[in-house]
């Protein structure tokens, strides 16, 4: 049985081939369709013509998906479109599965993409287009997987990218990326974040990524092993002027950071320095201890405070004593947050004393509640603590959580409280808002009570002016249901 689509098509037994197609050039498209029905007919061909079916539109009512379809159920292709009705992508299929030509357009019109598919697989060269017909990739594919080299181009014409894949499909070699004016951007050596395809025995071969700057100087390195940073680190300051056309410079820049990390994870130690090459910070770890000192720094390399952790060895999790800091913003000497650690990496316990740089200013509020962290943000002028803590007796084993939350004026502005909230420990270990939440004027005025069930509003909420007055009512329960307004007397 011969097939005819919508665009012609048949296949019949012929006595000479040479014939047939020799008299197939000479013919004019009408000659053609009738000398093709003709032949079916006398030949016992079933002349059938594939029907486009629409299986979505976009809300506007344009058609989104079909489907070209014989009336035997064999599908011819398949079509995606835009939303004004341009052709988005079309698959050609054979035996149910895609095969054949791939091509999809953008919603100008212009090609986007070529490639290949052989049995439902992605085979062979896979062309990506810019809207201006220049080339932006180009790919291989071999039973669905990337093979060979690959290799891309920026707008500009500059190469952009090269990776490389063997017969498998798993990246190998060195990988590159440029910048637009042809930088050397990125060098990746045995550092690819992708699965194997194959199931023979592997050994994992360390490797590296380089990325640089557009002026070619280095700003990062790191050592990896299967696809995740693994070893030592380096950061640099980012530099900028004219690339070094020799290359003898590029890897040669002040240095920000370094340290080790482990599993993609920046671990301890590590030590970080200014940009005049005097220290900041170093931190002092081992695997099995943990985190052992952070020591900081001034401009003169002198240590200007000094965090020692008392470690307790346990049958679960490293447990750490102690106290950190942190430093102001655009400040490496100065301190702007404290909190303490006790059995666990998060905040827990209380602090005894303040040690912030700033706490002269805050003199009548510090130490009236307890707080596992204290911090002062910049910008703000308020004192902000939480306080962190196991659950008591414990309900499970895991690290403490927030329970409250206050702030507090400065000293100047009469040092009250500023805010109180409170906290509980959801199934999952987290915190959420649970009970009242306060704020207040920094005359002592409530400027509003609100009250929260698991994170959520519930209750009577209000709101009052800077005398005192009531001026908002309602009564919430939960988000996105209704709320109650309240009228207020005059």
């Amino acid at each position: 049985m011969c097939k005819v689509s919508a665009i012609i098509f048949f296949v019949c037994s012929f006595t000479s081939r040479n014939y047939f197609f020799s008299t197939l050039r000479t013919m004019k498209l009408r000659q053609l369709i009738a000398f093709s029905a003709l032949l079916c007919y006398f030949a016992g061909c079933t002349v059938e013509r594939a029907e486009e079916q629409i299986l979505a539109r976009h809300v506007n009512g344009v058609k989104k998906t079909s489907i070209w379809v014989y009336p035997d159920g064999t599908v011819l292709k398949r079509n995606e479109w835009y939303n004004d009705g341009i052709k988005e992508l079309e698959i050609p299929y054979e035996d149910s599965l895609p095969h054949g030509e791939f091509k999809r357009w953008t919603g100008f019109g212009d090609v986007a993409m070529i490639g290949h598919y052989k049995k439902g697989k992605k085979d062979g060269k896979w062309t990506v287009y810019y809207q201006n017909k220049k080339v932006e990739a180009v790919q291989f594919y071999k039973d669905d997987h990337p093979v060979g080299d690959w290799e891309g181009w920026h707008h500009n014409g500059q190469k952009s990218f090269e990776q490389h894949y063997n017969d498998s499909g798993n990246a190998v070699g060195v990988w590159k990326k440029w910048h637009d004016n042809g930088v050397l951007a990125e060098e990746n050596s045995n550092c690819h974040d992708m699965e194997r395809n194959d199931s023979a025995e592997y050994t994992p071969i360390p490797g590296y990524i380089k990325r640089y700057g557009r002026n070619c100087k280095i700003l990062e390195y790191y050592e990896c092993v299967e696809g995740q940073k693994e070893g030592s680190y380096k950061l640099y300051y980012e530099s900028y002027g004219n690339p070094d056309t020799t290359g003898e410079s590029c890897n040669t820049a002040q240095i920000k950071e370094e340290g080790f990390a482990e599993s993609d994870i920046l671990f301890d130690p590590h030590t970080t320095y200014r940009a005049d090459g005097t220290f900041i910070k170093k931190i002092k770890s081992s695997f099995f201890k943990g985190r052992e000192k952070i020591q900081w720094f001034d401009e003169n390399n002198n240590v200007v405070r000094e965090s020692n952790f008392i470690t307790e060895e346990t049958d679960g999790p490293v447990e750490s004593t102690g106290i950190t800091y942190g430093t102001c913003a655009n400040s490496s000497t100065l301190f702007c947050a404290e909190t303490s650690f006790v059995r666990s990496a998060a905040p827990s316990g209380t602090l005894d004393s303040c040690t912030l740089s700033f706490k002269d200013k805050y003199k009548q509020s510090i130490g009236k509640f307890p707080a596992s962290l204290r911090y002062i943000k910049a910008g703000h002028v308020l004192l902000y603590e939480e306080f962190w803590a196991y659950d008591e007796p414990p309900s499970s084993y895991g690290d403490p959580t927030l329970r409250a939350s206050r702030s507090f004026y400065p000293d100047s502005m009469g040092g009250r409280m500023a805010s109180e909230g409170f906290w509980q420990r959801t199934h999952d270990g987290k915190s959420k808002r649970h009970g009242i939440w306060r704020n207040w004027y920094p005359s002592g005025i409530l400027k509003d009570s609100l009250n929260y069930v698991n994170g959520e509003r519930v209750g009577e909420q209000f709101s009052y002016d800077s005398t005192g007055k009531l001026t908002i009512h309602k009564t919430e329960a939960g988000k996105n249901r209704p709320v109650i307004m309240h009228i207020l007397g005059n």
